[in-house]
């Protein structure tokens, strides 16, 4: 009985010694998950299981990206001298000198103003066909730009930037305005032009490229409609209506714009 009750006393032991290990890891960790609960803010962590959790969710609507903007023209305006040319014009070539300003009440949206004053000449297709005029009488009918002004709206969706040659950020608004206006143009008459005026409407699409908070270059591409009053250039009936022609005049501009406001 006294070797078999030290053989019992013995298998105990040994078996309280080797169940201290696994004791020792549950303890160990119920005290992390412990202090994990009541872990200090200022442990140098974060808790990022939220984050987590929203990242997997098959849908989250309460996140968005958002740049914060180098250069903002939020209650600033601008003034812009324009230089340009007619793209599209059939008989005439020429320079377009123009001014335009705007006014931004947000970041998205302003309004615009824009005077421009165009110094046109004949083509060369015009001026072919004037060396025959001797001969042949030919000499197309039409009317040259001599003016505009108007205003828009300005919708600007588009806020990025750009590398160039991976040594520079360069940072552009790209536009779109709507606009509306007066042209003014001369009807070609052999015996003297004829001013006139037509209601204009238009869209202009405009890039704006920053370089500081106060400066950027301005590239316009502009596409106005109105209905012109041809009349003969010369003949018997030189000075009279032929026709009412629907006018189609797309136009690029280059200029220097500067911003003012807070």
């Amino acid at each position: 009985m006294g070797t078999r009750n030290a053989t019992m006393i013995g298998i105990a032991v040994i078996a309280f010694f080797a169940t201290l290990p696994a004791a020792h890891a549950q303890a160990k960790g119920a005290a992390a998950k412990k202090g994990a609960a009541a872990k200090p803010a200022d442990d140098g962590k974060v808790d990022i299981s939220d984050l987590e959790n929203k990242y997997w969710a098959p849908k989250d609507t309460d996140f968005s990206v958002v740049q914060n903007r180098t250069y903002a023209k939020e209650k600033k305006f601008t003034i812009t001298p324009q230089w340009g040319t007619l793209i599209n014009d059939p008989y005439s070539d020429g320079t377009i000198f123009g001014l335009t300003g705007n006014y931004f009440w947000s970041e998205r949206m302003g309004v615009q103003v824009s005077y421009y004053n165009a110094d046109l000449r004949n083509n060369n297709a015009v001026k072919d066909l004037a060396e025959l005029a001797t001969t042949t009488g030919a000499r197309p009918d039409h009317g040259k730009i001599t003016g505009y002004y108007g205003i828009g709206y300005n919708f600007v969706p588009f806020y990025a930037k750009m590398s160039v040659m991976s040594s520079k950020i360069i940072y552009f608004d790209m536009a779109f305005t709507p606009t509306i206006g007066m042209t003014t143009y001369d009807q070609q008459i052999e015996s003297g032009n004829k001013s006139k005026t037509a209601f204009t409407y238009g869209l202009d699409v405009t890039q704006f490229f920053f370089f500081s908070k106060w400066f950027a270059v301005r590239a316009d591409l502009r596409n106005q409609w109105r209905s012109e009053e041809v009349v003969k250039y010369r003949g018997t009936s030189i000075g009279r209506k032929v026709k009412d022609k629907f006018q189609h005049d797309t136009m690029f501009f280059i200029g220097a714009t500067f911003y003012f406001g807070t």
